[in-house]
């Protein structure tokens, strides 16, 4: 397909007069969308429904264990090290 012809497909998504005033608005993604979902079977709503809560739920763990991970690596950086100041392990003598 050339270029000019891709153009002229969808040169309305980006024409100034966009109206989201019209009840079939098929020209941005947004619009398109919702026109999908006014047409969709309510199993399929609930079945979205399911999915994005748990999704939402997944990465709410995800933070957690994230916030987890940080504060463990803080608290490792924030213990002193038994290395000396050339960061060199020292030998202690104990006999």
């Amino acid at each position: 397909m050339i270029e000019e012809e891709r153009a002229g497909r969808y040169s309305d998504l980006f024409a100034a007069k966009h109206d989201h005033a019209e009840s079939n608005c098929a020209l941005c993604p947004l619009c398109a969308t919702i026109g999908v979902l006014r047409t969709s079977k309510p199993e399929v709503l609930e079945h979205l429904a399911a999915a994005a809560r748990e999704l939402i739920a997944v990465a709410g763990l995800l933070l957690d264990e994230a916030s987890e991970a940080v504060s463990a690596a803080e608290a490792i950086a924030k213990t002193p090290s038994r290395s000396g100041p050339d960061g060199k392990v020292r030998r202690i003598d104990i006999s």
